[in-house]
């Protein structure tokens, strides 16, 4: 037989290399199989997340202490009995009084302190969603690159295993030189490290995406899972000077800063009106029984009035004071890093744009017959055995770099969307 006749017989074997359609979910098995979007995964993540959930109590918590803030000081009822006597002489008295303090300008302070916390909180649990979606959006990114890229080592060291077995024959048979037999047997044992890689890989993308939408790692079925990659929308991002206006507007965690800050300063209002006295105001009813006189009655009216002379709260006004300006300074710095957010996510994503431009042209069909090429110039004689293996290895090479990309550019997006607090709409399912 003829090297060239055996040549042939080995890069039949070869055919796995070229994917096949339906193949990008990696070694998913068939079965009771569970078809996962991205957004089917995000709403799974918003039903069992426990940062979304604790968020939307601190909501609900915060909710409950603006309406706390609306009641009225309660007042007060007591009851004196006073009884004297001398001799035969007998008096005693009865009160019943009721008290109540005077709020002059707390209660309005309270309410507005409490309601910009009430808005802020209701704002921090739309950040911890968008960041919830965020962290969904990265995870189910590097499963789909991970099943692609175990596909491709898959494909790769099946079709090598089968060539080692027909060169190990051929070798005996001596139509083929041991040289290219021991390469091949290299070639069979690198691909299948890389499968191994990529398996472990694959079940870590896997683990970590249940974590995120499942109530356990094990509630969803790796075997079971098929992720649908989302459709990428065209469309270059706006400049980034209007990304950047955008964020300042829009991003929930600056705006819960903000309200942080009204916050403090309706909290140093109150504390500056609190060193005004509060007054108390008595009303109530007065029986007295005098022995040869008889009984009295009448109402008793007082009013009871604080004298602000050991403590003016002036530590309290002080350090309100130095809250609401640190709040500012607090809204100063997340105004920065959200800035340099912004205008990082938008130079990541032109980078991986050009990047996926330039793979584009050259990978898929363009590819395949690149390597159906080569392969047929290695049968003819036209090429070494060594470049028709640098071509296998380019080619694998190129189609996992090629997902990676598409992942980094689903999470770059995404990543911009979370950083100027809007959905951009430039991914759709």
């Amino acid at each position: 037989m003829s090297p060239h006749r055996v040549a042939a017989m080995l890069l039949a074997s070869f055919s796995l290399l070229v994917p096949r359609p339906g193949s990008s979910q990696g070694t998913t098995m068939a079965g009771a199989e569970l078809t996962l979007t991205l957004a089917d995964a995000q709403e799974r993540a918003r039903r069992v997340s426990p940062a979304l959930r604790s968020a939307r109590e601190a909501a609900t918590a915060a909710d409950a202490r603006a309406r706390q803030a609306s009641a009225f000081a309660n007042p007060t009822i007591s009851f004196q009995r006073e009884q004297t006597s001398r001799g035969t002489q007998e008096n005693s008295q009865n009160i019943v009084t009721v008290d109540q303090p005077i709020e002059f300008g707390l209660r309005p302070a309270r309410r507005e302190a409490a309601a910009h916390r009430s808005e802020a909180a209701a704002a921090r649990v739309r950040d911890v969603e968008s960041q919830l979606a965020l962290d969904v959006t990265r995870a189910y990114a590097d499963a789909l690159a991970t099943d692609r890229r175990a596909a491709l080592a898959h494909e790769a060291a099946t079709a090598f295993e089968r060539a080692r077995r027909v060169s190990d024959e051929r070798v005996a048979a001596g139509d083929i030189s041991g040289y290219a037999n021991r390469r091949i047997r290299m070639e069979a044992a690198r691909y299948a490290v890389l499968r191994a890689q990529a398996l472990l890989g694959q079940g870590n993308a896997r683990r970590t995406l249940a974590a995120l939408i499942a109530p356990s790692t094990s509630a969803l079925g790796d075997a079971a899972l098929v992720l649908v990659e989302p459709t990428l929308a065209a469309g270059a991002p706006q400049p980034v000077d209007s990304l950047v206006a955008l964020a300042l507007t829009h991003r929930d965690e600056l705006v819960a800063i903000r309200l942080d800050g009204k916050a403090a300063q309706a909290d140093a209002a109150l504390v500056s009106r609190e060193r005004w006295p509060t007054p108390v105001i008595t009303g109530g009813l007065k029986t007295e029984e005098q022995t040869g006189i008889g009984a009295l009655s009448g109402i008793a009216v007082g009013v009871a009035l604080p004298l602000p002379l050991w403590d003016r709260r002036r530590g309290a006004i002080d350090a309100a004071a130095a809250d609401a300006r640190r709040a500012e300074s607090a809204v100063a710095l997340v105004r920065r890093r959200i800035e340099f957010e912004v205008r990082d996510a938008a130079a990541s994503l032109h980078v991986v744009d050009e990047q996926l431009a330039l793979l584009r042209p050259v990978l898929g069909e363009e590819s395949t017959l690149a390597l159906r090429a080569a392969a047929l110039a290695y049968t003819e004689g036209e090429i070494a055995l060594v470049e028709w293996l640098d071509a296998v290895r380019a080619y694998h090479e190129a189609e996992s770099a090629f997902a990676t990309l598409r992942a980094e550019l689903i999470i770059h997006r995404a990543a911009l969307d979370r950083a100027v607090g809007l959905p951009l709409r430039r991914s759709a399912q």
